[in-house]
């Protein structure tokens, strides 16, 4: 039989088992909210990278591929198309501009074409659809001080080569349970935009 001294230890050495329990649970789930968010942070700043070097290469292939070709664009998206890998994926891409840019990465007058994940357009990756028609290929100069013929002669603006730029616009969506964890974490994700800009291969004046 317990006395009552032996009781009273009984009962001390039972209250600090509980209150390192609840010390435990505490610790363990503020290490497993942090574990979570830098799994989280991880996996959106690869996404980050990812969209940011596949709006550069796709920049690139539109200066280079000759961004007035009749097909640019859909060597702009196929580019862009081979970049999106895991843990990114080509149905989060909300869409993608390819536009005349400004000196300072903007667009320059709306000359701007809009593309959407899905249709039947440039099909070798899943397709695409238009949604803006601004900047078409055939109203890109790629001319070395414009020419006396054709559109960059029909727009003085257009002293060539055009700047072209394409922006990348997509919705990361949460990978892991962080935002139950953290209830001020709301909605389903954010969005990344990553814009580059490339003056035009240029090309001599016929």
């Amino acid at each position: 039989m317990l006395n009552r001294h032996s009781l009273r230890r009984y009962l001390k050495s039972g209250g600090f088992r509980g209150q390192a329990l609840a010390e435990f649970a505490i610790v363990i789930l503020v290490f497993l909210t942090m574990f979570v968010g830098m799994l989280e942070f991880g996996i959106a700043f690869t996404v980050d990278m990812q969209t940011s070097f596949a709006s550069r290469d796709a920049a690139i292939v539109a200066s280079e591929s000759g961004g007035s070709a009749s097909t640019a664009d859909c060597a702009i998206l196929n580019t862009i198309d081979r970049d999106t890998m895991a843990p990114a994926t080509r149905s989060l891409i909300d869409h993608v501009d390819v536009f005349w840019a400004t000196p300072t990465g903007g667009i320059n007058n709306g000359a701007v074409q809009t593309y959407k994940v899905g249709g039947i357009l440039c099909l070798g990756w899943g397709g695409w659809s238009q949604t803006a028609s601004g900047y078409p290929a055939s109203n890109r100069c790629a001319i070395v001080g414009g020419s006396s013929t054709g559109f960059c002669q029909a727009s003085p603006n257009h002293a060539g080569p055009d700047r072209i730029g394409v922006t990348l616009v997509y919705k990361y969506t949460w990978m892991t349970p962080l935002p139950s964890m953290i209830g001020g974490l709301a909605g389903t994700g954010f969005t990344f935009s990553q814009t580059n800009y490339t003056t035009m291969e240029p090309v001599p004046t016929s």
